[in-house]
């Protein structure tokens, strides 16, 4: 227990006397015409070529004050100046050393960190009540109950490979029955594959009607209009046409009961396209090569 209190304290010892040293070296290096230019740039400091912005200094030196019962010192201001030199020197020997190239969390750190940021250039909490109100007249289904369904399907499992031909040719011919007009059930029995356990010929809210045709599925019915037929969609095992027997929607609460929501998910959204076009924007800046093998 000694030993690593002893060593903690030869770290901080060995912080304290860095943060000393890079402040006097800061202090030292800048010539009056540097310190003037730095002015210019609103920044208190520079260390190799990077900034110290005043606002970052000023934010930090308030953090420390909200920590103290004692007024404010010139120290308490060395202190936080000394504490962003060090940060900064930590930063670049990080880029210096690679740790952004090989470790995966301080790269995630970075990604969330520059996403932080450009929500917050954004500004996506400034939304006016009109804003709202039209974001919700046009998503009203969107805040309403769940909708209760009634489905009933024709099931094919995928063959072998993707382009098994029996598997192709019995889609195609269902295809073609339903087009004709036959009767969905009849085609069931005699070109589909039997699915346990089936549908039940009931309403289904949407949650319920997950457990039987998965997710996916469930919220591409929940698209379709009722007495409409799908054509094949994709699920985890095989195909499957769906026919909406009943599609029943839910009513969307008043506004005033919901503004919360509203907020929330019109938050949201304008945070999602402006991360979109922000990286659409950082695509057409890249020189992106794919590796031959790579998915296209």
């Amino acid at each position: 227990m000694n030993g690593d209190a002893s060593y903690e304290k030869l770290v901080q010892r060995g912080l304290a006397a860095a943060a000393v040293l890079g402040l006097l070296i800061a202090l030292v290096a800048a010539t009056p015409a540097d310190r003037a230019r730095l002015a210019e740039a609103g920044a208190i400091a520079k260390v190799n070529e990077r900034h110290i912005d005043r606002a970052e200094f000023a934010s930090a030196y308030q953090a420390l004050l909200s920590d103290k019962s004692k007024a404010p010192t010139q120290g308490d201001k060395k202190l936080v100046l000394a504490r962003l030199i060090e940060e900064e020197l930590l930063v670049q020997r990080g880029l210096e050393i690679g740790l952004l190239d090989g470790d995966a969390a301080v790269r995630k750190a970075v990604a969330m960190a520059v996403i932080e940021f450009v929500l917050a250039q954004e500004g996506s909490d400034a939304m006016s009540e009109s804003s709202l109100r039209a974001y919700y007249n046009q998503n009203k289904q969107r805040f309403a109950p769940a909708s209760r369904l009634q489905v009933a399907q024709i099931f094919v499992p995928y063959g072998e490979t993707p382009d098994d031909a029996e598997v192709i040719k019995r889609l195609d011919d269902i295809r073609v029955a339903l087009r004709r007009g036959d009767d969905f059930a009849a085609t069931e029995v005699a070109l589909g594959t039997e699915v346990l356990p089936p549908l039940p010929r009931v309403m289904l809210t949407p949650t319920k009607m997950t457990d039987y045709i998965g997710p996916d599925l469930t919220a591409a019915a929940a698209q379709l209009p009722q007495g409409s037929i799908s054509d094949a969609l994709a699920g985890p095992t095989g195909w499957h046409f769906l026919k909406i027997i009943r599609n029943q929607p839910g009513t969307a609460p008043a506004f005033d009961d919901i503004r919360g929501q509203i907020i929330d998910a019109l938050r949201r959204e304008n945070d999602d396209t402006a991360l979109r076009d922000y990286l659409d924007w950082l695509h057409s800046r890249a020189d992106i090569v794919l590796a031959p093998d790579a998915p296209q």
